[in-house]
């Protein structure tokens, strides 16, 4: 298992390559969570399983270990958690070995007639040969990224 570099949110402020995307979802805030707390419901993120190692309610320090399909298994460590509303976390350590650091938030603002609107912004460092190729790379990751997004509009909205 690889260690990756423990940072904060503050990290997506300079992270090399920073994907910030956005939708609206036709489900409330607290529909959203209750799928992002289901270890079942990750398909649309290209995610095989997640298993939550820390108990009910998240926070500051929960930990889950996710199976990303064609990647293999990272363990996440969730720096913040205000339920329906926003959650954030890095990677811990893992098998991804292109990436030296990662941070995922989710902000979620609820909007009239039960839905809502995601805020997610990625924030990522890539280590070796990769690293050098982040420019170009950056714009891959966009692409995929935002293909995952529209599964999971796609998902909510029915």
């Amino acid at each position: 298992m690889i260690e990756y570099d423990k940072v904060g949110l503050d990290f997506l402020d300079s992270a090399p390559i920073n994907i910030l995307l956005k939708a609206e979802l036709n489900i409330t805030p607290e529909a959203l969570f209750k799928q992002f707390e289901d270890p079942n419901a990750w398909e649309w993120a290209g995610i095989k399983s997640v298993i939550w190692e820390t108990e009910p309610p998240f926070g500051l320090g929960t930990t889950r270990t996710i199976d990303i399909a064609g990647q293999g298994k990272v363990q996440e460590y969730f720096l913040l958690w205000e339920q329906d509303k926003r959650m954030a976390f890095r990677f811990q350590k893992g098998e991804m070995k292109l990436v030296s650091s990662l941070v995922e938030d989710y902000q979620v603002e609820a909007l009239a007639d039960g839905r809502c609107r995601l805020t997610w912004n990625i924030g990522m460092q890539l280590r070796g040969f990769a690293k050098i190729l982040s420019p170009l790379l950056a714009g891959i990751m966009k692409r995929q990224f935002a293909g995952m997004l529209k599964k999971l509009v796609t998902r909510t909205n029915g």
